[in-house]
């Protein structure tokens, strides 16, 4: 179980480096080799924006590179202007960019909204600077009046009120809509 979270973990990062640009190859192998230079258990970190919180990272464990961190057991908190909690995703594992704060989290991902939406995937990219979660892979998203949506690829607010499916898309509404009459 722990090599398979270890292979999850190099591809996830191998694909991360592959989004922001960077020579993967040579800090996929760097690190593979390479310990980390710190090690902690029970991991959280805040994202801040003028002292306000809008997202928190907690991990059991976290293994610290020169920008690269790797956490095991991944919950994100997002928050609102008035740092109100709206929305949490939960992964077996991730890896965060201490640069550009991007996180890639991966292997059974879902997301909870405050307002009862519930999102599931394989892997999901936290954009920082947007501020949106984004994925190439399946996606459902079940709300709470019953809607069902399916697809591949998705970019989104982590509160799931603006979502836009990229590929083929498929979806049940319970809406009925009244009579022209």
């Amino acid at each position: 179980m722990r090599t398979a979270r270890i292979e999850i973990m190099a591809f996830l990062l191998i694909l991360l480096l592959g989004i922001i640009g960077c020579g993967h190859e040579d800090i996929a192998e760097k690190l593979a080799k390479e310990l980390p230079k710190i090690t902690l258990e029970q991991f959280s970190l805040t994202e801040t924006e003028n002292g306000k919180k809008l997202w928190i990272l907690d991990a059991q464990h976290a293994r610290v590179y020169n920008e690269i961190i790797i956490v095991d057991s991944v919950r994100i908190r997002f928050y609102d202007e008035q740092e109100v909690e709206y929305s949490v995703l939960h992964a077996p594992g991730g890896v965060l960019n201490t640069k550009t704060h991007n996180i890639l989290v991966g292997d059974s991902v879902v997301v909870f909204t405050s307002d009862s939406s519930t999102l599931f995937t394989d892997s999901l990219f936290w954009h920082n600077d947007s501020q949106l979660i984004m994925t190439n892979q399946y996606v459902k998203i079940v709300k709470r009046d019953s809607t069902v949506i399916e697809g591949n690829g998705l970019r989104a607010d982590p509160r799931l009120d603006k979502i836009e499916i990229i590929g083929a898309t498929k979806g049940i509404s319970p809406i009925e809509l009244p009579s022209i009459q």
